[in-house]
């Protein structure tokens, strides 16, 4: 107990401990997920390379002569190596354990049931039902019984009708001592033949290999037999008796494999043959010319180059000259300078997402996964790194996020895949534009059909860049398309289809709304939406109206114009509970908080943000339109019920606080927004003679007020917004409330008796 006291007071002192305005506890966590990427990431680098002589690639000039500097072995490719390893494990018989004893047993039961079949009594022949009874053994059991317990006993599955149609047969002793030998001859020839009890399609090759009695011979491969040579083998038999088939299917159920394969042992010599394999193919001697100045590097000189290389560091092993060590360390050095150029971008340009330990793990996962996947596709799966979907991430960063950062984000995982691909920095080069290409294919995105759009302007990215370095690297049209038809396109297509299907989970599981979301939020058959409109109409058309006006204002600022027209529609849903509270949804000029005391209006007022929540938790609203719900009153002042109070009672005894909304204030722009928005749009509802002039007067009177109020102090909101705010409300009140021509009415209609529309039947014409 003493020690989580402890725990809990040395996190409550960390928490009140800061650097730079961020807390201790917070920072740590922060420092925590960068540490995870600058350990884990270097474990991903290739081994015991430092790159001297593989920074040329295949195609490339060498710009001076490389002269070998000792003997060494030139390495197979990881494709002859992996060809070579299949011949020599395919060239291993398979073996496999010969066991004469179950020929012995099988022979040995095969007559025993024979003998049976005479002894069984005539009840079974004569009693066709299977719930009849026979006596057999001195026991009484029904037909069903019987055939249970033939099975049983000689471990077969042998049917009633089977049983029926072979009892029939041997009854007849003339039938039996005609059949009785040679079917018993047959069956024992058949059954010492060796039986595998593997498929021979399933052998790689046509050795085998059988040990009988701890002696192995290789047998011929067309002197073995698995179940379908003996079925084939038992169908030739009995030609001439017009029974065979029974005596076929009696024969199969009662052979058995005596040739077991011996998976170990075989495993064991096939994987003894492949580390004898050598590694090299040739021998490059000391002061040998590998390339000379000028030359272009072909595949075999860069085998030649990269075995140097390979040499170079076993050679430094051997010696203890720790340059394998500097390596190792330097992949540390080089992740921890990548990413802190993401460090800096974040807590300069991006300090929202520097503060949000959430979104931070969120970026760490998105750069783990796809730096951890690029060198798995390239490492034990040994595939070429044209299939690394790099195109995931940058999406994901570009529609979780935005550009700017998707951008740094892209640029990081290239800088660190290069890396992980023996300093390819061509890799690089190609993850960070196609990436950027992505990320703009996903820039506007208002519906999940843009995936078929995003992947036209992914494959056109790859073919820039692929058929680019392709014709600079010297490599011809067939070797291009081979490349892109066979890893690019696949990568291309499905990359997009990947990235779609998983955004709804990073969505869910890190609180992140896309305006994917924001639209599908935006339909008015959203359940919540339809209730509110049919259980408060007034709340909903006044919510339809903050959300033109708080568009307008957020597209005048560049804040975010869909976000603030989708929280304004469920920023007053809480008014669902009460709706004749309010005194938009009231009809006939009845207001029932005039039979209320003032405290018990406010109380139902600000009731509506509580309930507002409780309703946006049981629908699943993201947490970024649930706030729009208390920050939109902030903790601003319910003025006509407080000074009802105070006209009510001593001042002295008003608690000004009781009528005050709960808050929070609003901390991002568009809930601010919407606070000024249902603030002007419930005032301009009530303006006699709205013209432009005094609806300008109006809104700037309300801003002022809300600003001056200190309601607007955590959104960020500068006076140059407040401004075009102002702007973006007016463009929209004055075509609500633009004035309206009145049209001179026909003298000669003005003296006409009209019949009232209600009065007139419903099928008369009007």
């Amino acid at each position: 107990m003493l020690f989580k006291k402890n725990i809990t007071n040395f996190k409550t002192e960390l928490n009140k401990k800061k650097i730079g305005n961020i807390p201790i506890s917070d920072l740590l966590i922060k420092i925590g997920y960068l540490v995870f990427l600058i350990i884990f990431i270097p474990l991903m680098f290739p081994t015991g390379q430092s790159f001297k002589y593989t920074d040329l690639k295949i195609g490339q000039i060498a710009q001076k002569k490389i002269i070998a500097p000792f003997d060494f072995a030139v390495l197979k490719t990881d494709e002859e190596l992996k060809n070579e390893r299949k011949n020599a494990k395919d060239n291993i018989p398979y073996t496999f354990n010969y066991s004469d004893s179950i020929d012995v047993n099988q022979i040995k039961t095969f007559k025993e049931f024979i003998k049976l079949l005479t002894h069984i009594p005539n009840e079974f022949i004569t009693n066709k039902k299977l719930s009849g009874e026979i006596k057999f053994n001195d026991s009484t059991l029904t037909v069903t019984q019987f055939v249970n317990y033939i099975n049983s006993t000689y471990n077969i599955k042998i049917s009633y009708a089977l049983l029926y149609q072979t009892v029939k047969i041997f009854k007849n002793k003339r039938e039996y001592r005609k059949i009785n030998q040679p079917l018993i001859n047959e069956f024992s020839k058949i059954q010492s033949l060796f039986y595998l009890d593997k498929l021979k399609s399933e052998i790689k090759n046509n050795k085998i290999t059988i040990i009988n009695k701890g002696v192995e011979n290789s047998i011929k491969f067309n002197s073995v037999y698995d179940v379908i040579d003996i079925k084939k083998l038992v169908s030739s038999k009995f030609e001439e008796i017009s029974y065979a088939q029974i005596l076929r299917e009696l024969m199969l159920l009662f052979l058995r494999p005596n040739t077991y394969y011996a998976k170990e042992l075989t495993e064991q010599q096939q994987n003894e043959a492949v580390a004898q394999v050598p590694l090299g193919k040739a021998w490059v001697l000391e002061d040998e010319m590998i390339i000379n100045a000028n030359e272009r590097v072909t595949p075999e000189i860069y085998q030649e180059l990269y075995s140097l290389e390979f040499a170079y560091a076993e050679k430094s092993s051997e010696r203890g000259d720790f340059r394998d060590l500097f390596y190792r360390f330097g992949r540390f050095i080089l992740t921890a300078l990548v990413l802190l150029l993401l460090v800096i971008y974040l807590a300069v340009s991006r300090p929202d997402i520097f503060r949000d330990n959430k979104k931070l793990l969120l970026i760490t996962f998105l750069i783990f996964f796809q730096v951890g996947f690029g060198a798995i596709i390239i490492g034990p799966l040994n595939l070429p790194a044209y299939l690394i979907p790099t195109t995931i991430s940058a999406m994901l960063f570009g529609i979780l996020f935005d550009v700017g950062l998707g951008f740094v984000g892209t640029a990081i995982i290239g800088l660190l895949l290069g890396g992980i691909i023996n300093m390819d920095y061509y890799f690089t080069f190609l993850t960070i534009f196609v990436g950027l290409v992505a990320i703009y294919s996903v820039t506007n995105i208002r519906t999940r059909n843009q995936i078929f759009t995003a992947i036209i302007y992914i494959i056109s990215a790859y073919i820039i860049v692929v058929f680019t370095f392709g014709i600079l690297r010297h490599h011809d049209f067939y070797e291009i398309s081979n490349i892109f038809f066979k890893f690019i396109l696949p990568n291309a297509i499905l990359s997009p289809i990947i990235t779609y299907a998983t955004l709804g989970l990073f969505e869910r599981m890190f609180d992140i709304t896309t305006d994917i979301t924001l639209l599908e939020l935006s339909d008015m058959n959203h359940p919540l939406l339809k209730e509110q409109s049919a259980k408060a109409p007034g709340t909903f058309h006044h919510s339809i109206i903050v959300g033109n006006l708080a568009e307008s204002a957020a597209k005048a600022i560049g804040a975010n114009p869909l976000l603030a027209r989708v929280g304004s529609y469920y920023h007053d849903i809480g008014k669902m509970n009460k709706p004749e509270y309010f005194v938009e949804n009231q009809k006939g000029g009845i207001n029932k908080h005039d039979s209320l005391a003032a405290n018990m209006s406010a109380i139902i007022l600000s009731a509506h943000v509580k309930n507002g929540l409780e309703l946006a938790e049981e629908y699943k609203l993201p947490k970024i339109i649930r706030d729009f719900i208390p920050e939109h009153h902030g903790t601003s002042l319910m003025s006509y019920f407080y000074d009802k109070a105070i006209k009510s009672k001593d001042i002295k005894e008003v608690n000004e606080a009781d009528y005050r909304y709960p808050g929070p204030i609003p901390k991002s722009k568009e809930t601010a927004i919407v606070m000024l928005a249902d603030s002007v749009e419930a005032a301009a509802r009530t303006l006699k003679n709205p013209v432009a002039s005094r609806l300008r007067k109006l809104v700037e009177e309300l801003v002022e007020k809300r600003f001056l109020e200190g309601e607007l102090d955590d959104s960020d909101l500068t006076m140059r917004d407040l401004k075009g705010i102002i702007e973006g409300f007016m463009s929209v009140l004055v075509g609500i409330y633009h004035e309206r021509v009145e049209y001179p009415a026909n003298e000669n209609n003005k003296k006409q008796n009209r019949t009232p529309i209600k009065a007139v039947n419903g099928n008369k014409k009007i």
